[in-house]
């Protein structure tokens, strides 16, 4: 069998093991409850869909769903755009996700191969290498049975290494796929001087899509050209060094977005770090560094040498900015950190050593698929959410706001054109004062008067509370009960055209007994 049908099959297995989970939480949730198409990051992963929902109504630049306030659009995200239009024609949102997962999964397999077919490996060691890096992790697997929290572990918590990422987040692995491959490009143009726009361009895509891998990407690059200065010559070195000012447009679209546009600044500070502690990456990433410990060495061909040294600095820059940066955007740049330490370990490894730590660092990705095949309860939301999700995206106008629980306010973002101002942490604007805001709307305690000042003040298109707790909104001037289901209700605004607000604790919990 060729090698290529090989990696078909490969990759053929491990789009089934990484689909499965996600077929049965469909046909299978919980009596009363649909599966809303993410097993982690829900609030991330909707944040996403908000921007491809735009996408699939033919949108190119986005706007924030989670701000009130009306901007102008200006964000371009190529992998948000084409997951809209893949859910557009596939007709069904959340499949655009899942189908550029599994191509993402697919190129970073390919551009695995391309950079251990240039560290001169035998067929036969890449595939083993390529399987090294999509099934490997850490000792998450062990810090969980010796009774770690499994938010403090990073290789279960968080995208760290591939199948962690083609398990559970879309995004993640688009970024590393892209990242794997603008390095490949890259090594290529410097080897054979020509081929340079086929880098430049991959690193855009990065940029485009996942702007933390950038920032992965730069510090690769110029750590490989400050480790050759010495071999390569001053001029030659620093001449390739002002060759990656090709990624400078791209910083300042970024710091025009995020410094500059009051909807997007959010990004830049996040509140608060509820990533793992900086501790427990020595265990998560400790079977890697074993592993290229105990058998790096030197090698006289030129090419395995550029394409470790590369590896080495994509690694080391990477834990430097952990260590010397203590912002939660340092762990958002390193996401990629595990995939390039188990691609440096596939470079060095020994063909007969590949197949035994393909298997030793399996267990924590196999605890990761037991996992998936059993989702968190909020993996699952009410069918009359969905009611609701179907009701608005029919009538709602993409100027219109919503005030909704925050729970729901993520998926009528992700699923419909609407905004709302509750629902993700990093984008709503003053998410800590809008939620306090919302739950006051919510405490049945809170005068009518100030509720019905509070939805006209920002002039909310509709308005989703409880059902039987809405009479007096029914009974207002300006609002009408436009659907009525088991668990909510939504009522319509008979003026707004713009506006909107938070979301606060979850209808299903607040209709408890």
């Amino acid at each position: 069998m060729s090698d290529r049908r090989v990696l078909g099959l490969i990759w053929l297995a491990l789009a089934i093991l990484t689909t499965l989970p996600y077929v049965m939480a469909w046909q299978r949730p919980p009596s009363g409850m649909r599966f809303i198409g993410a097993i982690y990051y829900p609030d991330d992963f909707y944040q996403y869909l908000s921007f491809a929902e735009q996408a699939g109504r033919g949108e190119y630049l986005f706007s924030n769903k989670f701000d009130w306030r009306p901007f102008d659009p200006m964000l371009v995200n190529l992998e948000w755009w084409a997951a809209g239009l893949l859910g557009r024609w596939l007709g069904a949102p959340l499949a655009g996700f899942h189908v550029l997962r599994l191509g993402a999964l697919a190129a970073l397999l390919l551009g695995s191969i391309g950079l251990l077919k240039l560290a001169r490996r035998t067929p036969g060691e890449c595939l083993w290498g390529v399987l090294l890096v999509a099934t490997g992790g850490g000792l998450g697997w062990l810090r969980l049975a010796l009774g770690t929290p499994g938010w403090h572990v990073p290789d279960i918590l968080t995208g760290l290494y591939a199948w962690h990422q083609t398990l559970f987040n879309a995004h993640f692995v688009v970024g590393t796929a892209l990242l794997v491959w603008t390095l490949l490009l890259y090594l290529r143009w410097r080897q054979a001087q020509r081929g340079r726009w086929a880098w430049v361009l991959s690193a855009w895509l990065v940029a485009l899509s996942r702007p933390y891998d950038l920032i992965a990407l730069l510090i690769t690059l110029l750590g490989v050209e400050l480790w050759q200065w010495r071999s390569a010559g001053q001029r030659q070195a620093l001449a390739r060094m002002l060759e990656l000012a090709w990624l400078a447009p791209m910083f300042v679209y970024y710091a025009v977005v995020v410094g500059a546009h009051p909807s997007f600044r959010g990004w830049s500070t996040q509140p608060g770090d509820i990533s793992p502690p900086l501790a427990e990456y020595a265990f998560a990433l400790g079977p890697g560094i074993a592993l290229v410990l105990a058998f790096a060495r030197l090698r006289v061909d030129p090419e395995p040498s550029a394409v470790r040294t590369a590896l080495l600095c994509w690694c080391l820059g990477l834990l430097m900015l952990l260590g010397l940066w203590s912002a939660p955007m340092a762990k958002q740049c390193a996401t990629s950190l595990g995939t390039a330490l188990l691609l440096w370990a596939a470079v060095v490894t020994p063909g007969r050593v590949l197949p035994w730590a393909a298997l030793a660092l399996s267990p924590t990705s196999l605890f990761l698929l037991w996992r998936a095949w059993h989702p968190f309860p909020s993996s699952f939301a009410p069918a009359d959410y969905f009611a609701a999700v179907e009701f608005l995206r029919s009538r709602c106008e993409s100027h219109e706001v919503v005030l909704a629980p925050t729970d729901l306010s993520l998926l009528i973002a992700g699923l419909t054109p609407c905004h709302v101002v509750v629902g993700h942490r990093l984008l709503t604007p003053s998410f800590s004062s809008e939620v306090a805001l919302a739950n006051r709307f919510y405490d049945h305690a809170t005068p009518a008067e100030w509720r019905l000042s509070y939805l006209h003040n920002r002039r909310f298109a509709y308005a989703i509370l409880a059902s039987g707790r809405g009479d007096w909104l029914g009974n207002a001037p300006g609002f009408e009960r436009a659907l009525a289901r088991p668990l909510l209700e939504i009522f319509r605004s008979r003026n707004a055209t713009s506006a909107g607000s938070p979301g606060a604790q979850p209808l299903s919990e607040r209709t408890r007994g």
